[in-house]
């Protein structure tokens, strides 16, 4: 690649050559563009004759701006020809971005906006939003926006933004908004290192002794201080029945459950964003799912069902008779009950629980009880390899023994 200093401030209206992942481009006057850095790629690798070339076209390009004939909105007359076959020029795609990088970003999150689920599109709209409008504004900066990233949050996170900016900068060539040879966030996240979960999948099932001792204490709080926290019994016996997902339990409507109780249809959830229930239809892997209720569940669903109800009617509620925030639910009741038990139970250190928890236990107590992986991923919307790497707790296995 030809080494040339580019730190070199331009004068007002002319044209500057410059190299971006060994290709050519051209920087155009910005007070052309309204202040916005825009690019014209010449199709040209990197070499001594074709900065020649490239210089060529910049001095037409100033040319045509000084006698007026520039036209901002039409660079095609500047895009390269195919070369004689005896040129000594290196062709390769040429491309051009007008669009920032968060005017890219919007646009790409506009259109994926009806695909996506609420709560999904409020965390890329919001947690990664917020990131990327502190990155550079010009898409072919990466390296410079995986800087910012480094910088300003953790390794996890940079190589989550860098992985959805490949994507939105992909859209933006396949749908013609940006034209460049390919993203130059291309494989930027795989260089990053393993999700922390990737490195060391952490289940957190619990025992026998633990999972009781839990359900001992929601249905106990009928006669202590904080007896509001009883209410939430069936919900966390549900969990543990059946090893759904939370917010899919927080979303079941009685018109989900079979009228005698044999099997409980999983095909939404709610969530709250920004205070407010939002309910979403298929789970979190947009598919619907039928589960089989054993003796236990369906005796269970019996006897909390109501004998007069309306098919939306929640299945769980909160004191109000509302839909559970789960955030509210994790940090006041959760840890009101569940954290003095598994002090007691558990080494200091320990990773502390969540009602997640209750889907990790059922999951290895299926898997202790020679259910295949397949069938458990059926039941609860996963696969069999994300069975074994991430949910298949060695605590609750460690206490069975050879038949």
């Amino acid at each position: 690649m030809v080494k040339i200093n580019q730190s070199q401030r331009r004068r007002k209206g002319t044209v500057g050559v410059m190299a971006s992942r060994g290709m050519l481009r051209l920087h155009l006057p910005r007070e052309l563009y309204s202040g916005k850095n825009t690019f014209l790629y010449i199709g040209l690798v990197d070499t001594l004759e074709n900065r020649v070339f490239a210089e060529c076209k910049a001095k037409q390009i100033e040319l045509d701006i000084l006698t007026g004939i520039f036209n901002p909105d039409d660079l095609s007359k500047y895009k390269p020809v195919q070369p004689h076959k005896h040129s000594n020029l290196v062709q390769a795609k040429f491309g051009t971005t007008s669009l920032t990088l968060q005017e890219l970003w919007d646009k790409y999150l506009d259109y994926k906006q009806s695909t996506l689920k609420p709560k999904s599109f409020h965390y890329l709209q919001t947690t990664l939003g917020r990131h990327i409008a502190k990155c550079p504004s010009d898409i072919l900066q990466e390296l410079e926006v995986r800087e910012v990233l480094l910088g300003a949050t953790t390794g996890d996170m940079t190589k989550r933004i860098l992985t959805h900016l490949n994507a939105a900068v992909n859209w933006g060539i396949k749908h013609r908004l940006i034209t460049l040879p390919v993203s130059p966030y291309k494989d930027m996240a795989n260089d990053l290192p393993k999700y922390n979960w990737q490195n060391d999948p952490t289940p957190n099932a619990f025992v026998t002794e633990e999972k009781t001792l839990v359900l001992q204490a929601f249905d106990s709080r009928k006669n202590q201080p904080g007896h509001c926290y009883s209410i939430y019994y069936p919900l966390v016996k549900f969990w543990f029945l059946t090893g759904c997902r939370p917010s899919e339990a927080i979303g079941l409507s009685w018109g989900n459950v079979a009228p005698d109780c044999s099997y409980v249809l999983f095909n939404g959830s709610i969530q709250f964003i920004e205070g407010k229930a939002v309910e979403s239809k298929g789970s979190k892997n947009n598919k619907h799912r039928k589960f089989p209720c054993n003796n236990e569940l369906k005796e269970f669903l019996s006897s909390i069902k109501p004998e007069q109800f309306d098919s939306k009617e929640l299945a769980f509620t909160s004191p109000t008779g509302k839909a559970i925030n789960y955030s509210n639910f994790s940090q006041r009741a959760w840890h009101k009950i569940v954290v003095p038990i598994t002090d007691k139970t558990r080494e200091p250190g320990y990773n502390p629980t969540t009602p997640y928890s209750c889907r990790d236990t059922f999951i290895s107590e299926q898997l202790a009880q020679g259910i295949p992986s397949a069938v458990i991923a059926r039941w609860c919307d996963t696969s069999e390899s994300i069975i074994n790497s991430h949910y298949l707790d060695n605590k609750v296995l460690e206490h069975l023994r050879p038949l």
